[in-house]
């Protein structure tokens, strides 16, 4: 462990090598116009969360290969820290379009928190489907860990005015134009804390991970695996560099991890369709359902059903509007992701609305795992 940190003078060498060596390449989040200027709800969310931040490094013998930055997500009675992080720290490096799905060769990983830095750390899990690691260190001090808040992305369509608003329990409304913030931590002294503010986005996320969100956020390439943050400062989700950024939601990557934990294996539900959000769809779309459903005030509009797929065998067409899963009311794709994720091999029924149908129809539709052929890509970015 290396708790030395720079003095006033050595901030002044270690701001010149940066601008001399690293700005370029591998810029701060402060280097990008969006993020110049930071408001202090933005300052106070980030300040709040900072203590959970790290920078990680990792190697393939003394080659260094990849930055990314983390979030300290639990610590042990014996200050085991575990740090959720992107997997491309760990990816075997390429040249191509979309990284590798294999792990670098004689891998290390040093992990920068605020107060000290750690040289021997444990590879516990990683997930290229996913795009998650979760790193483990030992550290002689106590480390405070982020708090995680599930998202609750669901608007409802209330026409009356005696319904009155719910919140589900356990999380946090995130409606299209909240503000959100990816904190990072910068991989080289003084690992300086990184934020950049932006905006819960409704625009499609065109990757293979369907899950994913997207958020206004502009990161650098070290921001990677960046914890992004609501106003109070919890994590909602991890952060990936990209042309935009993307995020995936905390609650997937809570269901992912206490999965693992519990069995030791990693769990890929394969829906088998892609859909979007009934109040993103047109508004003639919604008032012709309403009209012909009025009960209905939320759902999943299927915009694809592939062939062959268990949703195809079920029954499943474009344009249906799921209303329901095994009893319960889904009101977004996200919620429904869940409902999915603790059914994998078993049938669910779901609850859709038809065009051409006046009453709603119930289908059967069995929750199948992704197979190795079904992984995710990912894309490789070289630079921010």
């Amino acid at each position: 462990m290396d708790t030395d940190r720079p003095s006033t003078a050595d901030y002044q060498i270690d701001e010149e090598y940066y601008q001399q060596n690293l700005a370029l390449y591998h810029p701060k989040f402060k280097e990008l116009a969006a993020n110049k200027f930071i408001d202090v709800e933005v300052k106070q969310a980030a300040l709040r969360l900072s203590p959970s931040v790290v920078a990680l490094v990792s190697y393939s013998g003394e080659e260094q290969l990849c930055h990314t930055c983390g979030t300290i997500i639990e610590a042990d009675a014996d200050n085991t820290i575990t740090v959720l992080t992107s997997a491309n720290l760990i990816r075997r490096p390429s040249t191509d379009y979309v990284v590798e799905n294999n792990l670098a060769d004689n891998l290390k990983v040093t992990v920068h928190t605020s107060v000290a830095s750690f040289s021997e750390s444990v590879i516990c899990a990683y997930d290229f489907h996913f795009n998650l690691a979760v790193i483990k260190f030992v550290s002689p001090v106590s480390l405070p860990t982020a708090r995680l808040r599930r998202i609750d992305d669901c608007l409802s369509f209330i026409l009356e005015e005696n319904r009155s608003f719910q919140l589900r329990p356990h999380s946090a409304k995130l409606v299209p134009g909240d503000v959100v913030t990816a904190v990072g931590r910068y991989f080289r002294k003084p690992f300086d804390l990184m934020a950049a503010p932006g905006k819960f986005s409704t625009d499609r996320v065109h990757h293979d991970c369907k899950e994913l969100c997207l958020v206004t956020c502009r990161i650098s390439r070290c921001g990677d695996g960046a914890p992004i943050s609501n106003i109070s400062g919890e994590v909602i989700g991890v952060g990936f560099h990209d042309s935009n950024t993307v995020f995936l939601p905390i609650n997937i990557v809570i269901k992912w991890w206490d999965h693992y934990k519990i069995h030791g294996e990693l769990r890929h539900p394969r829906l088998g369709f892609e859909a979007t959000n009934l109040y993103l769809v047109r508004i003639d779309m919604v008032e012709r359902l309403i009209r012909r459903f009025p009960s209905i005030s939320g759902g999943i509009v299927v915009d694809k059903v592939i062939i062959g797929s268990s949703a195809h065998s079920a029954g499943l067409r474009q344009d249906d509007v799921i209303v329901r899963c095994n009893g319960r009311m889904v009101e977004s794709y996200l919620e429904l992701l869940e409902v999915m994720w603790d059914s994998i091999g078993e049938n669910v029924e779901i609850v859709v609305a038809r065009d051409d149908c006046h009453d709603l129809l119930t289908l059967k539709m069995m929750v199948v795992e992704a197979t190795l052929y079904e992984i995710n890509s990912w894309p490789h970015w070289e630079h921010s």
